[in-house]
């Protein structure tokens, strides 16, 4: 707001990748370390230190609240604290979770759908890029890897999956290059931003940004259609109905230079709903499940925790016959895919249960519909695996 240089932790990050000076690179990620330290420190440790003893009991509980309109995709939000924005995927994500166990006689488990924005993406668009990685064995950063950087490939069979996903072990590093333009690109990001974000040359970035639209003209025809409609009603329709108002759309011409940057951020958070708010699916599977819970003779013996965007997390006592019931149940609700635009005969919604122990950061993942005496070998083998470390 001021106009002077900013020192946030995203302009930070956008830095290192304009530098090769190894001792500018050392400052900066100090700089970055140090800003994550002091979020953990005033954002975190304080909500923690407030959590609640419950009589009878030797651990604390965190007590957050759930909003129902919280964001505009209809995904649940939370607050006071924020139970959703623990830093599971910071330097300090597996420190942080590890706080986090279950008491004596009972077992704390998550399950987190599959890719599931990329599942929703391929099923509601049917870009034939998209469902190849399903369909036909793909790997997905290693097809966008193939299509980005051509020029250093040019021996890969882009229609062959052997021939694209061998680059995961030939140039693991292209493969890599290629996830944050993805991520930009997915949520309506230009070629100007793989220059100040990825620190990519602008004729590398205009490349890039083409051949993404080329792999996914498909889906990219199939948001232009919903955005148009979306400029003439006045909002667009996403999952389960839910309406996202766009009122600056409905009065702009789009695709021109004196579009409003309003108008145009305004179709790229309806474009990112149309993925997003499939996480309403999550607190459908919830209700599902809890539904059986309470019809069950677990009642008493399975409890929500937290709902976190695609995952559901839960206590359950510490029963062989309660874990194998709430494997095969709650997997089903979230295997469950009636909405009319996610029918496909092969391409299949899915998600695993994790066991957290000894604490959360710690997740013995089961399979599907595994037994009690399959459930009991596995969780004795990662046990065993733990220990060893």
């Amino acid at each position: 707001a001021t106009k002077q240089p900013a020192t946030g932790v995203d302009s930070l990050e956008k830095l290192i990748n304009h530098t090769t000076n190894q001792e500018y690179k050392d400052v900066i990620n100090a700089l970055i370390g140090l800003s994550k330290v002091d979020k953990i420190l005033t954002s975190f440790i304080p909500s923690f230190k407030e959590a609640v003893t419950k009589p009878n009991s030797n651990i604390a509980w965190l007590h957050g609240n759930f909003n129902l309109n919280g964001t505009v995709s209809g995904r649940l939000s939370s607050s006071k604290p924020n139970l959703q924005n623990l830093p599971s995927g910071s330097a300090f994500g597996k420190l942080i979770k590890s706080c986090f166990k279950a008491e004596k006689g009972w077992i704390f488990a998550g399950a987190d759908f599959n890719s599931l924005e990329d599942y929703i993406s391929a099923l509601t668009t049917k870009d034939p890029n998209k469902l190849a990685v399903y369909e036909k064995g793909y790997c997905g950063h290693c097809l966008r890897a193939a299509y980005y950087f051509r020029e250093e490939l040019p021996h890969i069979d882009l229609d062959n999956p052997t021939s694209v996903n061998s680059i995961k072990k030939t140039h693991p590093e292209l493969r890599q290059k290629s996830k944050s333009p993805t991520f930009l690109l997915t949520y309506g990001g230009k070629h100007y931003g793989l220059m100040s974000n990825c620190g990519f040359s602008e004729s590398e970035a205009k490349k890039i940004e083409a051949n993404y639209h080329e792999l996914y003209k498909v889906s990219d025809s199939w948001v232009a259609e919903r955005i148009a409609k979306a400029s003439i009603d006045g909002y667009a329709t996403v999952a389960f109905g839910l309406r996202v108002r766009t009122p600056l759309l409905a009065k702009s011409i789009l695709s021109t230079s004196k579009t409003l940057k309003e108008a145009e951020a305004e179709g790229r958070t309806v474009g990112n709903a149309f993925g997003q708010s499939y996480g309403l699916l999550n607190n459908r599977a919830a209700i599902e499940f809890m539904q059986r819970v309470w019809t069950s003779p677990y009642k008493y013996k399975v409890f929500l925790v937290s709902l976190i965007h695609d995952s559901i997390y839960l206590i359950m006592q510490d029963s062989i016959e309660v874990v194998e019931w709430v494997n095969t149940n709650l997997i089903q609700c979230m295997q469950w895919q009636e909405l009319p635009e996610l029918k496909h005969p092969t391409v299949k919604l899915g998600a695993n249960l994790d066991l957290y122990y000894p604490t959360w950061a710690n997740p013995i993942t089961l399979p599907n519909d595994a037994t009690a005496q399959q459930i009991k070998q596995h969780c004795k083998e990662e046990v065993m695996k733990y220990d060893s470390k």
